[in-house]
């Protein structure tokens, strides 16, 4: 490395370089070249630092051309070379081995290719500190720099930093310059794409420039707007030529004081020229002292401004003319205020208002409402006078008219045009005062309601003014109808007074209680006097209480649906419900409730009847239909049990005795195991007769067989048939009072009241269950006894029956008494069983009651009535007279009846006895017998209901040849034996008779007539 102490070069060097305006190149290379040669192996190189931030070869001239290629165009970094590192980092990087340094990493093939070593880099930096870009020096051997080094790196750095920053001086300035002559070309370019005159003035008030809208606004002076012209030059020529309104004839004086307002600038204000158009002038003082101005178009802006000017006084009018409408009490003075609007508006000297009113035939009336004629500059009353009369003297035309009435559109006819329709002629008088005419039709929701003439206006009319009255004539026609409605809401005002007169006394005087209510609150508004009648209140108790205060409805959901369902239907007609009037008096009232229209608030009208009585009457009447019913019925089934008994009783009559018969027959003749069975046929056989006592009963065709009974003896002895009629799932537990007295009643009855109740409990309890049966003594009072009118308060036997099976509703209890009413199925049940247990109850002074709930099974109780005075001993003395020996005879009895069985088993018995029986089947025979027979026939045992003929007719036959003939009748319906049959100590036996009642009745009728005799 080769040192030298040489002087440096001076920046004198430099400058001269820059001064000759040599390339930068040139410069930067220049100075490299200098500092080369002061070292023989140094290689020096600047790089200029782009704004991208990119190292670009400034000047390296002699260092290899490839690797300067290479390099050139690097972004600087931390880690990019001595340069890249210098530049990003503003501080210089000394790099004296390039092979071993990590800032070469990425170069250092390419600069040891080319025999670079070490590398020192400088960042060359502007006057305010930016980086420029850097100073480098290379060796080809490893080496650091000496304070030789560092001092020509300073000099350098230095000098290349005057260069660097001036060549950028000098682009700055010449960018500049370009910019500069750029944006002048704009603006005026967009001073001349301006809508608006623009125009500039010197100090001096000469004109600078002006764009072409400028020159168009004043064109009648374009030729003055010359660059250099003064202000006042070019305003006083315009001011002389007529180009502004204000200036004619006072021209002078206008341009002085223009010129004063424009070199004194004090905002904008508007100008009128002579052609009729508006401008905004707007002038401003310029920083030189000269005047910028502006001039804007606004004719448009002018004309519109008028335009709503006039429409503002047009709205304002229609608010004037709606409020004194509003204000008026007389409607008639809306045509004189609304004519007076036409005429301000119009600015018409004269007009006329007059309403069309269409007839029922479909003609048109006009009525006239209002005149007014106004003249302007008139001397005398002459055209005064003609002007009044001209324009509806025209309209009148009739022609002129239908042509309004069919086309709705305004008409226009003016003196100056020839456009009045042919035919239409003004007259003489008319003619020379009426310049213009305008007829404006009035419309309201499409119909005619009146038409507006308006005549000599002084800017004649045209169809935009039309267009400007239409609010007019909206309001107009809104008037008409509003004037039309009100007449007729004074008609009908005056008409309501007489309907509510009217209302009041149909209101106040109707018989039916009447209510209006508000139906908003439900607070009553008034009630007329038959409500308070009804109700027993006065009438300051009622007004401005609601229904729920007053509680009126008893049931609480009442009033609440007839209020809805007037709200969904407008009206409730003849609506039953419970009323409850003053002192909680319950009534049933008819109710009626309608909607009211009214103009405060929606109203109630309720009307209410009290129909308590006529109910009351209706349910009389239905009770006695019902038991009608139920009479009908009963006859119907008695009829029907009355003939299966006749028929059953006749069957009974063979199983009956043919038993006793055979129960009769010595014991050795008859094997033991029969006589269980035959005893088991003769019970079955007296149950099934008890069973036909029932039909009977129940049809009313046979009185009860009443006795003291008792009732712990007949629920005991029926054990075991009551357990197989229940089942094996069902468990039966007795528990009798020993004590319980002798009761009065008939033991068929009770008994099959208690195998009905049991049936009952065993469908109660499909699934099994416990049935309980228990008596008791009690002594029923009063008030246990106020709903059995037929019972007496005393001592009762009291017979539960109670289950726990599924038991019954509420509903089904109420109904269980009635005939006909079952909730078994139709094959399972007649609806009889429980009826008949209370009728026949009822009759013997007993009644039943019945306490159920679903899930909680039933318990009926029995109520028996007691007579302490019998005892047992009575009743089985009793019993032991009824089972004395059955003893016979030996005389001729006469057996009759039609019924095979019956005849034989009758003559069988007897024969057994010992009597002589002569049979016959049926009456026919029973006479062919008697008069074969020639001994003495001793009694006549014969049926009594017999086809052909009866019983009564078979004695008046046989009596007529046999006087004295003992009769005893065998009828399965012993009530229906007429008394005229009952002769000479007849008898009659029901059927089916047991064999010791048969025989001691034939035994003693016997001994009776022998006793007689004897």
């Amino acid at each position: 490395m080769q040192r030298t102490s040489e002087t440096l070069p001076e920046i004198r060097l430099i400058l001269e370089l820059i001064s000759k305006g040599n390339s930068l190149t040139d410069t930067l290379t220049t100075l490299i070249e200098y500092l080369e040669s002061k070292s023989n192996d140094m290689f020096c190189s600047i790089l200029l630092l782009d704004e991208e931030g990119r190292l670009r070869n400034g000047a390296a001239p002699h260092l290899p051309e490839e690797y300067v290629r290479l390099t050139d165009g690097a972004l600087i970094g931390p880690n990019v070379g001595s340069c890249g590192a210098a530049a990003y980092h503003n501080q210089q990087v000394v790099v004296t081995d390039i092979e071993t340094d990590p800032l070469w990493k990425d170069f250092k093939d390419v600069a040891l290719r080319f025999g670079l070593r070490a590398c020192w880099s400088t960042p060359i930096r502007s006057s305010t500190g930016a980086v420029l870009g850097t100073f480098a020096i290379y060796y080809h051997e490893p080496c650091a720099p000496t304070e030789f080094h560092e001092q020509l790196i300073e000099q350098a750095v230095y000098l290349a930093a005057i260069a660097i920053e001036h060549v950028k001086i000098e682009q700055d300035l010449y960018k500049s310059e370009q910019e500069s002559s750029r944006l002048r070309q704009q603006l005026l370019e967009a001073i001349e794409s301006l809508t608006e005159g623009f125009a500039i003035y010197d100090a001096e008030d000469r004109l600078v420039m002006c764009n072409s809208k400028y020159m168009e606004v004043y064109r009648e002076s374009a030729d003055l707007l010359v660059p250099g012209r003064r202000f006042e030059d070019h305003i006083r020529v315009s001011a002389y030529r007529g180009q502004v309104a204000d200036a004619v004839g006072r021209e002078e004086e206008w341009v002085q004081e223009r010129v004063r307002q424009h070199q004194n600038p004090s905002g904008s204000f508007r100008q009128q020229l002579g052609n009729g158009r508006w401008l905004m002038i707007s002038e401003h003082k310029t920083a030189e002292g000269g005047i910028s101005g502006v001039r804007t178009d606004i004719t448009q802006q002018v004309l519109y401004e008028e335009k709503l000017r006039r429409s503002i006084h047009l709205i304002e009018s229609i608010r004037t003319l709606l409020s004194q409408y509003i204000s008026d009490a007389n409607p008639d003075q809306v045509f004189e205020d609304l004519l007076h609007t036409f005429l301000n508006i119009s600015e018409s000297e004269a007009g006329f208002i007059v309403e069309v009113q269409k007839s029922e035939e479909g003609t048109y009336q006009l009525i006239p409402r209002a005149n007014c004629f106004r003249p302007v500059g008139s001397e005398t009353g002459e055209c005064e006078v003609g002007l009044q009369h001209a324009a509806r003297e025209f309209f009148e035309q009739q022609k002129l008219f239908e042509r309004i009435v069919s086309s709705k559109e305004a008409l226009i006819i003016d003196e100056s045009h020839d456009d009045r329709p042919a035919g239409y002629a003004m007259q003489d008088g008319a003619a020379g005062c009426m310049k213009s005419f305008l007829v404006l039709p009035v419309v309201s929701q499409g119909e005619l309601t009146g038409v507006a003439g308006l005549a000599n206006r002084p800017a004649g009319y045209d169809a935009s003014f039309v267009e400007f009255l239409k609010p007019l004539l909206v309001t107009a026609g809104t008037l008409l109808t509003a004037y039309r409605n009100e007449v007729r809401r004074q008609e009908n005002e005056r008409a309501l007074q007489e309907s509510e007169e009217r209302f009041s006394k149909v209101f106040q005087f109707n018989p039916m209680g009447k209510v209006i209510l508000s139906f908003n609150t439900g607070r009553v508004i008034d009630v007329n006097e038959s409500f308070l009648k009804t109700t027993l209140y006065s009438r300051e108790q009622i007004i401005g209480k609601t229904i729920h205060e007053l509680k009126l409805f008893s049931e609480t959901g009442s009033w609440d649906e007839i209020l809805h369902r007037v709200h969904e239907n407008d009206m409730v007609y003849e609506q039953e419900t419970p009323f409850c009037i003053n002192d909680g008096i319950k009534r049933i009232i008819q109710c009626s409730a309608c909607m009211i229209e009214s103009a405060d608030e929606p109203l109630l009208l309720l009307m209410v009847k009290d129909i308590t009585e006529q109910k009351q009457t209706e349910e009389l009447n239905r009770q006695m239909q019902v038991q009608l019913q139920h009479s009908q019925k009963m006859k119907a089934i008695g009829q029907l049990a009355a003939g299966v008994a006749h028929e059953f009783n006749n069957i009974l009559v063979g199983i009956n005795l043919n038993a006793d018969l055979l129960l009769l027959t010595p014991e050795h003749e008859i094997p033991e195991g029969f006589r269980e069975p035959l005893r088991d046929i003769q019970k079955s056989g007296e149950r099934a007769a008890e069973l036909v006592k029932q039909l009977l009963a129940f049809g009313r065709k046979k009185a009860a067989n009443t006795a003291w009974f008792d009732v712990n003896t007949l629920i005991s002895s029926h054990q075991k048939m009551m357990q197989r009629i229940l089942g094996k799932s069902v468990t039966l537990i007795l528990n009798l009072c020993p004590d319980t007295g002798l009761v009065w009643g008939d033991e068929g009855e009770i008994e099959q009241a208690l195998m009905n109740l049991v049936v009952n409990a065993r469908d109660a309890m499909p699934e099994g269950g416990v049935l309980r049966i228990q008596t008791q003594n009690v002594n029923v009072t009063e008030k246990m006894v106020a709903d059995h009118a037929e019972c007496l308060p005393g001592a009762y036997t009291l017979m539960s029956v109670t289950d726990n099976g599924c038991g019954m509703a509420p509903e089904i209890v109420s109904h269980i008494f009635e005939p006909f009413f079952t909730t078994k199925p139709v094959t399972e049940g007649t609806g009889l069983g429980l009826s008949t247990v209370q009728r026949n109850l009822t009759e013997i002074g007993g009644f039943i009651t019945v306490a159920s709930e679903p899930g909680g099974g039933s318990e009926f109780q029995v109520y028996l009535p007691q007579h302490q005075r019998v005892n047992v001993k009575d009743q089985e003395e009793t019993e032991a007279v009824a089972e004395e020996p059955v003893t016979g005879g030996s005389e001729t009895i006469l057996v009759c009846d039609d019924e095979p069985t019956v005849l034989s088993t009758v003559s069988a018995l007897l024969e057994r006895l010992g009597y002589t029986v002569i049979r016959a089947l049926g009456p026919e025979e029973a006479i062919d017998a008697a008069a074969r027979q020639e001994q003495q026939i001793s009694l006549l045992c014969t049926d009594f209901n017999m086809p052909a003929m009866n019983g009564e007719q078979l004695v008046r036959r046989l009596t007529q040849v046999r006087p004295g003939l003992k009769v005893i009748y065998l009828s399965g319906i012993a009530e229906k034996i007429p008394e005229s049959a009952i002769v000479n100590g007849s008898k009659v036996i029901q059927k089916p008779t047991k064999m010791g009642e048969l025989a001691h009745a034939i035994r003693g009728m016997l001994d009776e007539g022998t006793q007689q005799e004897k």
